[in-house]
């Protein structure tokens, strides 16, 4: 997926800029992270400034540029993508060098720039990019070594000279299984004083979506509008953009007891309001801009810690999992739709490619009850570009030939909850050797779905589960096994993560209500990728009676069929054949009714039992 050479042309040009300004300024590097003043996962485009000085277009990144070189971390899941869109500068004063972040070989960014630059050296950033405690982080590294960290807000904007306006859209109630604002502010406040905080301010916006119960389109795959958000024991301010509200918003959120204010005015008049008040600042979730703000106007120590509406919002109520469950009937559908389309073209043998099916799986989805928009970017990739865990097809893609695999991660966002789903498929005839790694990752996506375990335990003790049966054939994978997903919000929602690398902290605990995500995957470079993915619930299992505590089992949520011709039975036990099959009957009685005849056609024998 390279970039085309005008776009490397404009990020040469931005970077000589930017060096330029920095001579002026006095700053030996300026670090650029992938983020913006709320820290959302996907960026505004007015906010892309990393990739608008490297080109590199994916979703997580950290850019440092200095004088004389640039540097640009990311994870293994853009390596090859980031090599591949890094590559048209190489040579050039204006290249950037790929770090492998989490290579063992691969310095952390702190470290390089105490390696590459003197003592007494000048590091700026632009503090609304970074959280308050990765800002603190670094800011003791590079002191603890005699390099100074500087803010400055303005630099980057006055070089990006054709930045993108911001997009306001205009917001919209949202209530399909909601409590009622007034039960979510008392929830919210109670924790407040549990926690001794006289105020809490919001700057993550799928929480202030989800707290004032509106939506909006203001990012991508995000519904959610840009604002900050304060609460105190007898306020509540919303600070954003009063004509993209309307009258009709302003005086439902009014009636509730939230005063509607401008968004330039949060980070000067909400500090101002907490004067005397212990404010609540999640320092993982909160700007240093913001941060700084407060600290500026008030000398009462805040209180840290994870935002209260971060573990309000992630256990979802009866009526939410109510409406995803039909939510994932249609989704299922749409997707079996593409699938007997698929077919179709397949046995006509008219040419198919990853750009033509993103296209018609958003045209099954968009006549689905309740559909916005994609959760997130659809991941369609054949052959080897299954192998990059986050790929996405620019413009038509690869075209399916051959004997391969194909892999689809999509998604949506419906008035009834989000979805996201991977099905690996076959195109052509299976191998042996495809065979056997999508049975081990289905036996791995088995092991999670049907395991008994203690409720409260940590997230990270799950992980294993899923990893087992892809170590018995000397394989493994480099992303998570799961994610917290929200409802009609962020498709990525924390806290809980199913992950080698989650923290074992209380919020991490799995408990009843949670929606996350179940999908190891297995990356052949060169050859294929393989990942199977079904949204789960944890829900409370049928224990003995002498059992020693509360036991959970995930109830798996998604409904849609998972190709039998690439099952190897030989390596699976009977009870993992049961469950495929017990499931396909699921799938089967549940979509049925949903689909076309054609589709239904298909469905029947992709649910045949094994």
């Amino acid at each position: 997926m390279p970039q085309t050479e005008h776009s490397d042309c404009r990020a040469a040009a931005r970077l000589r800029a930017l060096r330029r300004c920095m001579a002026e300024a006095g700053y030996d590097a300026f670090v650029i992270p992938t983020s913006d003043p709320h820290l959302c996962e996907y960026q505004p485009r007015d906010w892309m400034f990393r990739e608008a000085f490297s080109g590199f277009t994916g979703s997580a990144g950290l850019l440092i540029v200095t004088p004389f070189a640039a540097a640009l971390w990311t994870d293994s899941r853009y390596w090859e993508q980031a090599q591949m869109e890094l590559t048209p500068l190489a040579g050039s004063a204006e290249a950037v060098t790929l770090m492998r972040q989490g290579q063992a070989d691969t310095p952390e960014p702190a470290d390089w720039l105490v390696a590459e630059l003197p003592e007494g050296a000048s590091i700026a950033l632009d503090p609304n990019m970074i959280s308050a405690a990765e800002f603190d982080r670094l800011q003791v590294r590079l002191l603890a070594a005699d390099r100074s960290l500087v803010c400055d807000a303005s630099l980057l904007p006055q070089v990006w000279s054709d930045r993108p306006a911001p997009q306001r859209t205009q917001a919209f109630g949202f209530t399909f299984g909601q409590a009622p604002r007034s039960e979510k502010l008392g929830a919210v406040r109670q924790a407040m004083r549990a926690k001794g905080a006289g105020a809490l301010f919001l700057s993550t916006l799928d929480d202030i979506a989800w707290l004032t119960n509106l939506r909006a389109h203001d990012i991508a795959h995000t519904p959610v509008l840009t604002g900050f958000l304060l609460v105190t024991d007898d306020k509540c301010v919303l600070y954003a953009d009063c004509a993209a509200l309307g009258q009709d918003a302003a005086d439902s959120l009014q009636s509730d007891g939230i005063s509607l204010r401008p968004y330039a005015l949060a980070l000067t008049e909400a500090p101002a309001l907490t004067r005397g008040l212990a404010v609540w600042l999640d320092e993982n979730a909160t700007s240093r801009a913001a941060a700084q703000a407060f600290e500026e106007v008030n000398d009462i120590a805040p209180v840290r810690g994870l935002r209260p509406t971060q573990s309000l919002k992630c256990i979802k109520s009866a009526a939410e999992l109510k409406l995803l469950e039909d939510t994932m009937a249609h989704d299922g559908a749409a997707l079996v739709e593409l699938f007997a389309w698929l077919e179709d073209r397949r046995r006509q043998g008219t040419p198919v490619t990853e750009g033509d099916i993103v296209e018609k799986l958003h045209e099954c989805r968009l006549s689905r009850p309740g559909f916005m928009e994609e959760s997130f970017a659809t991941i369609c990739a054949f052959g080897p570009n299954a192998a990059l865990p986050h790929y996405q097809p620019h413009g038509a893609g690869a075209t399916l030939s051959g004997d391969s695999l194909l892999l689809i991660d999509s998604g949506g966002h419906y008035e009834g909850g989000t979805t996201d789903i991977t099905r690996t498929l076959v195109w052509g005839e299976a191998s042996r050797a495809m065979k056997r790694d999508f049975t081990a990752v289905l036996r791995g996506h088995i092991a999670l779905a049907v395991s008994q375990f203690p409720e409260g335990c940590y997230a990270s003790q799950l992980d294993t589960l899923a990893r087992h049966p892809l170590w018995e054939i000397g394989a493994d994978y480099g992303h998570g096994t799961g994610h917290g997903v929200g409802f009609c919000l962020s498709v990525h929602e924390g806290p809980v993560h199913i992950s080698p690398r989650a923290p074992t902290v209380a919020a991490s605990r799995v408990r009843k209500g949670l929606v996350l995500s179940n999908e190891p995957g297995l990356y052949r470079a060169g050859r294929w990728g393989v990942r199977t993915e079904n949204l789960v619930t944890p829900v409370a299992a049928e224990s003995a009676a002498d059992a020693m505590s509360p036991m959970l089992v995930m109830k798996t949520l998604t409904l849609c069929p998972i190709d039998t011709r690439l099952v190897d039975t030989s390596m699976m036990t009977p009870y993992e054949i049961w469950w495929l099959n017990d499931y396909h009957r699921r799938v089967r009685e549940a979509l049925t009714p949903l689909v076309s005849a054609r589709a239904r056609a298909w469905l029947v024998r992709a649910t045949d039992i094994i």
